[in-house]
């Protein structure tokens, strides 16, 4: 148990599930060392072996580092690819479509507030003569805005890809292929 009474977010876990626990929500590239006193693994092979699994498996990037050990950096590659997946397994077209037209309706609204075509316009109002919390607020705005933007692009790309991830089974992907089943072969 913690100090707050609530259990210890790795109290069930084993030294190589905490391994992954830290590496899997890394946002920098991080040493083994790093990692393993995060994860509060004793053995340093312990944190160095589950590392190299999860480079090998594509979850991390291993890169050489300022001093020349290797540093293990998100895969943002594959997180991205992991949750379009989940956007169009967890969500409808419809909802998809929903989304981004709520995200523009906000988009809109800033705009209109603060009289810029665009975020880049907003960016460069902060030149402009303000005081310091109307500053303070164009940046804030100006960051929920950069998410959004983000966020709608990878809503658009889900709608893309829609249709042709659904159709696409686990037989489709490494399964034999049987004559007549509307699968391609990479020689066609």
């Amino acid at each position: 148990m913690s100090e707050t009474g609530l259990p210890a977010w790795d109290e069930d876990l084993t030294a190589r599930e905490r391994v992954r626990e830290i590496a899997t929500t890394l946002t920098e590239p991080r040493s083994v060392e790093w990692v393993r006193e995060q994860a509060g693994v004793s053995a340093w092979q312990t944190a160095k072996d589950e590392l190299a699994m999860l480079v090998e498996f594509g979850q991390l990037r291993a890169i050489e580092g300022d001093d020349g050990h290797t540093k293990y950096a998100p895969n943002y590659q594959q997180r991205y690819f992991e949750e379009l997946a989940a956007l169009i397994n967890d969500h409808t077209r419809a909802e998809l479509r929903d989304e981004i037209a709520t995200i523009q309706e906000r988009i809109d609204d800033w705009k209109a507030e603060f009289g810029v075509s665009d975020q880049h316009e907003l960016e460069a109002s902060l030149a402009d003569d303000q005081n310091a919390e109307a500053i303070r607020e164009r940046n804030r705005v100006l960051r929920r805005w950069e998410r959004a933007a983000d966020n709608q692009r990878l809503l658009r790309q889900a709608l893309q890809l829609y249709d042709d991830a659904r159709s696409i089974t686990p037989e489709q992907l490494g399964g034999p292929t049987q004559p007549g089943d509307g699968s391609a072969s990479v020689s066609e």
